[in-house]
């Protein structure tokens, strides 16, 4: 059985509504109400299924009911069944979070199979609302598209498009003067706010990443947060196959933060200069970092020379192999010729 609670200040409407509903089986009609408060107080004593409500009420309305009884008791649907069509009162309830939206004037058959859809979960909008719904989220779009594209983000000097265009293309150029613009307009924080949101959603966009750790870093000192934004940045720069050039911008600005931390990240397994073409790059970025007589720079020259006298090992077992092999020859030759 589908619990039914109704709400409309007009007896002679929640009669008639009680009288047809009744006629379904599967329905069950467990209260009535008159007003918006009066609902509230009934959806928490019955528990109703589902609730259908008007609009116009005295006292308190049937959106502001319906807000406050999908906020309390969300097990509870709410269909608002109203004598008007505007869409204003109609984006009003479905914001509120009505699951459906009727005219009084809707056939019996509709509104039982109405309020079957909305018990199952499915929002159901009468005949002609949705078309007028889409005429008005189209109309409000266009019109905060238009007024959008055209206004420029402050302290940064460009368009909402042109901002999206800089996140989806990591800009070697773009990015830095986009970090000096914020910083020099005082907007380095309203960047941030609009950056947390977009990480949100697109948690590896190295672009996002590489701002935020850069402006947490500069304009609020957030050492250790900025640490973890440009560190993960780096690391998952390597998976993205982010130019030599992208890397280094993680890593120039890691390092002043900590920099031999940041040193370990050029070392790590998949980075350009964890290799031997790389390792010369490797050595003097440690030189002007650290100093040559700095114990990262000699471990480098170590770990050079250990490679170095690895692959000579490698030589000289490949060599052995085939030394033996060739003695075992002369053996069996020498044997052959005694014969």
């Amino acid at each position: 059985m589908i619990r039914i609670l109704l709400v409309d200040d007009q007896a002679i409407i929640r009669e008639a509504l009680k009288v047809l509903l009744e006629q379904e089986q599967d329905f069950e009609i467990v209260g009535t109400a008159t007003n918006g408060q009066d609902a509230i107080d009934q959806v928490e004593l019955l528990k109703p299924d589902v609730l259908l409500i008007d609009i116009l009420m005295p006292g308190m309305d049937g959106v502001t009911a319906t807000q406050i009884i999908c906020q309390r008791f969300p097990e509870t649907k709410v269909i608002v069944l109203s004598g008007h069509d505007d869409e204003e009162y109609l984006a009003n309830a479905l914001r509120a979070g009505a699951m459906g939206y009727l005219l009084k004037n809707t056939a019996g058959e509709d509104l039982s199979s109405t309020i079957r859809s909305v018990y199952r979960g499915y929002g159901q909008l009468g005949p002609g609302l949705f078309e007028k719904m889409v005429a008005r989220v189209s109309s409000s779009d266009a019109s905060s598209t238009s007024d959008t594209a055209q206004a420029e983000i402050p302290g940064l000097g460009m368009s909402e498009p042109e901002f999206a265009l800089a996140l989806e293309n990591f800009d070697l150029d773009v990015l830095p003067d986009l970090i000096e613009r914020a910083l020099a307009a005082g907007s380095a924080v309203d960047l941030l706010n609009r950056l947390g949101p977009y990480l949100k959603d697109h948690p590896t966009n190295l672009a996002a990443l590489y701002l935020s750790g850069t402006l947490l870093n500069k304009a609020q000192a957030r050492k250790k947060s900025a640490f973890q934004y440009l560190k993960f940045g780096f690391k998952e720069g390597i998976r993205q196959k982010l130019s030599r050039e992208g890397l280094l911008l993680f890593y120039r600005e890691g390092a002043l933060i900590q920099p031999e931390a940041a040193f370990s990240w050029l070392t790590q397994p998949g980075s350009p200069w964890n290799t031997e073409e790389g390792f010369s790059n490797l050595l003097n970025e440690s030189a002007q970092t650290f100093g040559t007589d700095s114990l990262t720079y000699r471990s480098l020259l170590s770990l050079r020379q250990i490679r170095a006298m690895s692959a000579l090992s490698k030589v000289c077992n490949s060599l052995s192999s085939r030394l033996e092999a060739l003695q075992k020859g002369f053996e069996r030759l020498d044997n052959a010729l005694k014969i």
